[in-house]
């Protein structure tokens, strides 16, 4: 399969923009090693290095990737000036711009309008060298989950690939290092079950529960940001949000199900099992909802730019102090 002159990704998980950029060399590299020179697109004008490594072959032929990380941050003048260099093919140099700019309104990551009014944009639409992703979804977690194990050479049982679908944090980084766990547990055996879930799920469930529990006693917001921020996941801010959403969903549709007498659909500890039926009765079904409301509330205003991870997060316990508070009038004053 011939090789795209040019690359264009559109994801807001840079993980995902990674792991995308591996398969396309896999695909496409044509078993040649390239050389891989990042530039990031926000860090104000690119240097002169940059124009350089996409207009001029290396003089001993080395294969050059020259990657720009969150290129939505380029100016009109960027765009307009990449339509020479573009408009060549060189078999020794791949540029690949990743776009990193959040979801629009109907949840598609968004490209800046002055980069779609360019000709080598319709180009790379037409040969499909425009890749896009929204990130990861509860509908899509299950894929992600399958495709690492197997580059790993190691099986999810069923059982385990359902609980880890509900389980792990909707961030690619976030959602591997907890697979990586699973893979070393699993040893010489090349398989991972149900069994071996705790050493995921353990830390990280009671984190989001006692979250939940401190403020439905009043406890402080400040106390509850380090708690659960303390335990991080994963590397950057916005992932570690990320993460923690998806943990918050999952242990609100726990909590449902609790409070309907229903099993639990995802791993709980045992010794927790008692305080989550307690605190799932307390509640009810109409605040549990609006726990759910809440959470894709703050993801989507990350996403869509609307708001930064800390100003998400403080809307999210404000909103969460308000469902509480008629469900413990004593305890939230």
């Amino acid at each position: 399969m011939p090789r795209p002159g040019f690359s264009f990704l559109l994801c807001p998980d840079a993980e995902l923009l990674r792991q995308q950029i591996e398969t396309l060399v896999e695909t496409h590299g044509e078993g040649t090693t390239w050389f891989r020179r990042v530039y990031w697109a926000d860090d104000g004008d690119l240097p002169g290095a940059f124009w350089q490594d996409l207009t001029i072959p290396d003089l001993m032929g080395t294969s050059r990737l020259v990657v720009v990380r969150r290129a939505n941050a380029f100016l009109v003048d960027g765009w307009n000036r990449l339509t020479s260099t573009l408009s060549s093919f060189s078999s020794h140099i791949w540029p690949i711009f990743c776009l990193e700019a959040g979801l629009d309104k109907q949840g598609n990551p968004k490209a800046p309008a002055t980069l779609t009014k360019q000709k080598y944009w319709a180009v790379a639409e037409k040969r499909g060298w425009v890749w896009s992703s929204a990130g990861l979804t509860r509908s899509t977690l299950p894929g992600f989950i399958k495709r690492h194990a197997a580059r790993n050479g190691v099986t999810i049982q069923p059982d385990a690939l359902n609980a880890l679908s509900d389980l792990l944090p909707l961030d690619a980084l976030g959602a591997r290092n907890e697979l990586d766990k699973l893979i070393l547990a699993a040893g010489d055996s090349g398989r991972v079950d149900a069994s071996m879930l705790s050493i995921v799920a353990a830390e990280t469930d009671m984190d989001v529960f006692e979250f939940i529990s401190t403020l439905f006693s009043g406890g402080s917001p400040e106390k509850v940001w380090k708690k659960v921020f303390d335990n991080r996941l994963v590397s950057s801010t916005d992932s570690i949000l990320f993460s923690f959403l998806a943990l918050l969903q999952r242990e609100a549709r726990i909590l449902w199900e609790l409070a309907h007498g229903d099993q639990p659909s995802a791993y709980v500890p045992r010794g927790a099992l008692s305080a989550k039926t307690k605190m799932a009765r307390s509640l009810g079904a109409t605040r549990l909802a609006r726990i759910w409301d809440l959470s894709l509330e703050a993801e989507f205003g990350i996403k869509s730019g609307q708001r930064t991870p800390e100003q998400a997060f403080e809307a999210l316990v404000g909103g969460l102090y308000g469902v509480f508070r008629d469900a413990n009038p004593t305890g939230m004053r």
